[in-house]
């Protein structure tokens, strides 16, 4: 008696729950051997960082736990980070442990990239991930703390925000809103803020740009 194939899907973003969830519901129950690998256990919503990253809303509401979005008698999931692929062997080394696949799903994310804009690189902090936006947010309400304590640093209220794309362009719009209660907070004159956006490109893609038809 043969036995069933062995899945297994790396990464929890959109591509690999997406494809856990299509196959959970393609599949018939023991029909193939599903297994999910991320490092949290929970899959969060990239395109909602930008919110919590101004502090325009909670952390909390960018992140779903996994357990919620897939059928566990189909699924299995482990909560653990890739260390190596060896597609020779096919198998997978995870800090705790091994898998063994007939196929392979790699979903793993990607590198924010910068397109050659000077600095950003070495100094820009990046939109990725739930515990990068509390940063963000930390380190935007802790330069109007130090203005308040160096009133002559005016670089303490000047922002600025590499990339329009969707996320820079709408981080840019929250910021925008978020500014007047933080000046009214830390008593500053929301006149000295200043925010920068810088492209690349001399216009930005209107397909990076979901319509609000697409999104209601």
């Amino acid at each position: 008696m043969s036995r069933i194939p062995r899945i297994v899907i790396l990464g929890a973003g959109y591509g690999g729950i997406v494809t856990a969830i299509r196959l959970q519901k393609e599949l018939n129950y023991n029909e193939a051997d599903v297994t999910l690998v991320n490092k949290h256990d929970y899959h969060y919503i990239t395109t909602h960082l930008h919110m919590p990253a101004t502090g325009t809303d909670n952390p909390e509401n960018a992140r779903v736990n996994i357990l919620k979005l897939i059928d566990e008698f189909k699924i299995d999931f482990v909560k653990s980070t890739v260390v190596q692929i060896r597609p020779q062997e096919k198998k997978v080394i995870l800090e705790e442990g091994t898998l063994s696949y007939d196929y392979l799903v790699i979903g793993l994310g990607g590198e924010p990239e910068t397109f050659g804009i000077p600095g950003l690189k070495e100094y820009a902090m990046n939109i990725r991930s739930i515990n990068s936006v509390r940063f963000i947010r930390e380190h935007i309400e802790y330069q109007f703390a130090k203005f308040k304590r160096e009133p002559n640093r005016l670089e303490y209220l000047t922002f600025i925000v590499g990339g329009a794309g969707f996320t820079g362009i709408e981080f840019v719009g929250e910021l925008a809103d978020r500014i007047p209660e933080l000046c009214k907070e830390f008593d500053v004159d929301p006149s000295l803020v200043k925010i920068y956006n810088i492209e690349a490109a001399p216009t930005a893609r209107r397909d990076l740009i979901p319509s609000w038809s697409n999104m209601r």
